[in-house]
């Protein structure tokens, strides 16, 4: 049994702490009138690098040059993360360039990653304050790219505000930085559906990030030029964010006990209660979940299993396939399991059935993998459904963690979820 995860699902784990948590979050940039007045000495030009960890073993390694000149800061991050997922090698390259003011405040961003393909994204922050660019969705009028944060944070010590992340569609949220002893902050970022992410960090003499750790086992550390250069063995991505399950399988069912920071939705197919000793989940297919319902009509539960057979069909597994955005999936021909779960979604939201997207956890045998399925209203029920592995109804094996939207903004608040499992026991 293998669980189909896309590159920027697992990608995105890691460059939570790449692009946020060596930064932490920042507040809004006051406006041109109020802003703060730029240094009395232009800072120096500074070219850092770090070396990007997950589990043990050495997933990626960012590069950040800062020049400055009269104008402001070009403040440039190349990112190179390499990794398996199952047999596929994937590479993922990012180049965020970010121009602001000597007061720092941003009026550029670019973005561009190649991961088999060339993706590219563009905002600039006009005069008055609001962003435009290539998002359909605009940001807030003073929201700050997390790259910029290390800076605003080196000058001022703390901020608090809306931040955005370019590397993840430009999704963004209300953080803070605070600091909790000599050269040491904690740092924190919410979405609104709650906590995305947090890290402690460590900075170095010239009060940028030396060190920085998250509580799921992601840390980023200041290394020389000649350690950035050194080659690295790509890790199993996949096997390094499961979960191992203790204790002894049961002989029928799947009982589980779940520890962390939880609050399991009720999807179908499984059933939660909170002990001392955490979530006890039972699983099964049979189990009808309690989401509120909606309309009652026609049993559409056979045409749900044809729209499944359909995407079946065309999507071919791959672990290794380019990463899809949210709108590209319906027309996708290879993925993982949030292809074939975005594919569904959309194809059933088109024919008008109600559905949305769970991210959580797959029983893979003596542990669990991330997973993506969907669940669909079928005019009498709620109904899991995995196009992934051909199921309608699902269930049995998945551990739903967030129940969204089938967008790049619920895909980040489903990610969230996944990093609050600290362990499973049988």
């Amino acid at each position: 049994m293998r669980s189909y995860t896309r590159p920027r699902y697992d990608h995105f784990y890691v460059r939570a702490l790449i692009a946020f948590l060596l930064g932490a979050c920042a507040a809004a940039p006051p406006s041109p009138k109020t802003v703060a007045d730029a240094p009395p000495e232009r800072p120096r030009d500074q070219t850092r690098y770090f070396s990007i960890w997950l589990g043990g073993a050495r997933v990626g390694t960012a590069t950040e040059a800062e020049r400055w000149s009269a104008r402001g800061v070009r403040l440039e991050r190349t990112e190179v993360m390499r990794f398996m997922r199952g047999d596929s090698e994937v590479e993922m390259i990012t180049l965020i360039a970010i121009d602001a003011d000597p007061a720092l405040v941003p009026h550029r961003v670019l973005w561009t990653e190649t991961a088999g393909r060339v993706s590219r994204s563009a905002e600039i922050h006009e005069e008055r304050g609001a962003w435009h660019g290539t998002l359909e969705t605009p940001l807030a009028p003073h929201a700050v790219p997390a790259e910029l944060v290390p800076l605003l944070v080196r000058r001022d010590g703390h901020f608090a505000g809306t931040v955005f992340l370019p590397a993840r569609n430009f999704a963004s949220g209300r953080g803070h930085i605070d600091p909790v002893a000599p050269g040491r902050l904690v740092a924190q970022l919410a979405l609104d559906s709650g906590p995305l992410a947090e890290a402690t960090i460590d900075q170095a003499s010239d009060g940028m990030p030396a060190r920085v750790v998250d509580g799921e086992g992601v840390i980023a550390l200041r290394i020389t030029q000649q350690a950035a250069l050194e080659g690295f063995p790509a890790v199993d991505l996949v096997a390094a964010t499961a979960v191992p399950i203790g204790g002894v399988h049961p002989r029928h069912g799947h009982h589980l006990t779940l520890t962390g920071d939880l609050a399991l939705p009720a999807v179908p197919g499984q059933v939660s209660i909170a002990s001392g000793a955490g979530f006890g989940v039972e699983l099964g297919a049979h189990l009808p979940g309690a989401l509120p319902g909606e309309l009652v009509g026609p049993d559409r539960a056979a045409e749900i299993r044809q729209l499944v057979a359909n995407v079946r069909a065309r999507i071919t597994p791959d672990l290794g396939a380019t990463q899809l955005s949210a709108r590209d999936a319906e027309a996708a021909t290879a993925g993982d399991c949030t292809t074939f779960a975005l594919a569904y979604a959309a194809l059933a939201t088109r024919r008008g059935i109600p559905t949305r997207v769970v991210t959580g956890l797959r029983v893979d045998g003596d542990r669990l993998v991330r997973h993506r399925w969907a669940v669909s209203w079928t005019g009498r029920a709620w109904n899991a459904v995995d196009a992934a592995f051909g199921a309608a109804p699902a269930g049995g094996d998945l551990i739903g963690l967030a129940i969204h939207d089938a967008d790049d903004a619920g895909l980040v608040a489903g990610e969230a979820a996944l990093t609050h499992v600290h362990a499973a026991q049988w």
